[in-house]
């Protein structure tokens, strides 16, 4: 078997799992991010609800993962150059994100116009704005990450994506794929308990501006796993899929188990990678979603919680009405994420790719644009 093949036996399905799972990741980081404006805070009802880091974190693995799987076999086979590679990922997703900060701005200069301060004021300082332009948010930048603050993981992947050739063409010249996954877990591990040890918090949950810290060794995760084989039947991988996903629920239930968690997390992308399942078209759809509703949650809640605030206090809303107000806001998420895809993002990446390149690029395959980054 040549070296291409036995990194990467297949590809991603498309309409299938992992475009389910793309979804899913993102759709709880945005029940991540709304849970302490609801009427009463869900990390009070439950501390399950507090432990959202946790999807964060499986949405870096993801991404290891899916940039593996993609484009694994034309980093070896095609010997493309780090910088035509990180180019080519900057274009995916630079643009959207960069409509999404001009749409932030006009509504703080919008809503100050016209005398309404924001909740939050310390999301919205002007001194955080340039490192969010240019996605360094999480390269060490000292203060409160605000504006579009998700995005640090994406300032987090730029890095990834830099070191992510070289990093794929030395795993390739260790033959076991479970060696290199064993190297990948000793590095998580030393990583989390020096940073527990540095700053008393693990770096899987460290705070935003230490995004490098957090995100590389959970990003060669997901690309280490991407390398292990995935010759088994599609029933069992449904069904470890299935298996992992309920037990990383049921964890949640009993009791906090971060490194157990992560672990069902990892079987969950493997067994979803290996799962025969696809032609879902909703699934597809929502896989294409995904990236969308990671950028535009957090303007979408910003909005959608001040205008309920201002008709909380007119009308005196409370009770059941408060709530379904509340949870509201996922389907409002999930709507602007599909306006914003297929109005913004998509034809965004028509033009760049039609400026950037020729047709039939050999390093982009044709649906690339839909994939989360």
């Amino acid at each position: 078997m040549s070296q291409t093949a036995t990194m990467s036996q297949n590809g991603l399905s498309r309409g299938g799992a992992l475009d389910l799972l793309r979804f899913v990741a993102a759709l709880f980081i945005v029940l991540y991010h709304v849970a302490e404006r609801a009427p009463v805070s869900l990390f009070a009802i439950h501390p399950a609800f507090g432990r959202g880091y946790l999807a964060t974190d499986f949405f870096l693995m993801l991404s290891g993962y899916v940039l593996a799987k993609t484009y694994g076999p034309r980093v070896l086979g095609q010997g493309v150059t780090t910088g035509e590679f990180l180019k080519r990922r900057l274009l995916r997703i630079w643009p959207a994100h960069l409509v999404m900060l001009v749409l932030f701005v006009i509504f703080v200069l919008a809503t100050g116009a016209v005398g309404l301060a924001p909740q939050n004021p310390q999301w919205f300082q002007w001194d955080q704005l340039l490192p969010q332009v240019f996605l360094m948010q999480a390269w060490f930048v000292p203060g409160p990450s605000g504006w579009n603050m998700p995005t640090w993981t994406l300032s987090a992947l730029i890095v990834c994506y830099a070191g992510f050739p070289a990093a794929w063409r030395a795993a390739a010249r260790i033959t076991s794929p479970w060696t290199t996954l064993a190297i990948g877990v000793a590095l998580f591990l030393v990583v989390d308990y020096a940073a527990k040890a540095v700053t008393g918090i693990p770096a899987h949950q460290l705070p935003l501006r230490f995004g490098l810290v957090r995100g590389i060794p959970l990003f060669a995760l997901g690309m280490l796993i991407a390398r292990l084989p995935t010759a088994l039947p599609s029933r069992w991988a449904d069904g470890l899929a299935l298996a992992a996903g309920v037990g990383v629920v049921a964890l949640q239930v009993v009791g906090r188990f971060d490194h157990a968690s992560l672990a069902l997390l990892g079987l969950l992308i493997w067994a979803a990678g290996a799962s025969g399942a696809k032609g879902w078209g909703w699934a597809g759809l929502a896989g294409r979603l995904s990236f969308a509703l990671f950028l535009t949650n957090q303007l979408v809640a910003v909005v959608w919680f001040g205008l309920l605030r201002v008709v909380e206090g007119k009308l005196g809303v409370e009770g059941p009405a408060l709530w379904a107000a509340w949870a509201l806001a996922l389907p409002a998420c999930v709507a602007a994420a599909w306006l914003f895809e297929r109005f913004v993002d998509a034809p965004l990446q028509v033009w760049v790719k039609g400026w950037s390149r020729a047709p039939n690029h050999p390093l982009i395959p044709a649906n690339a644009g839909t994939q989360i980054p």
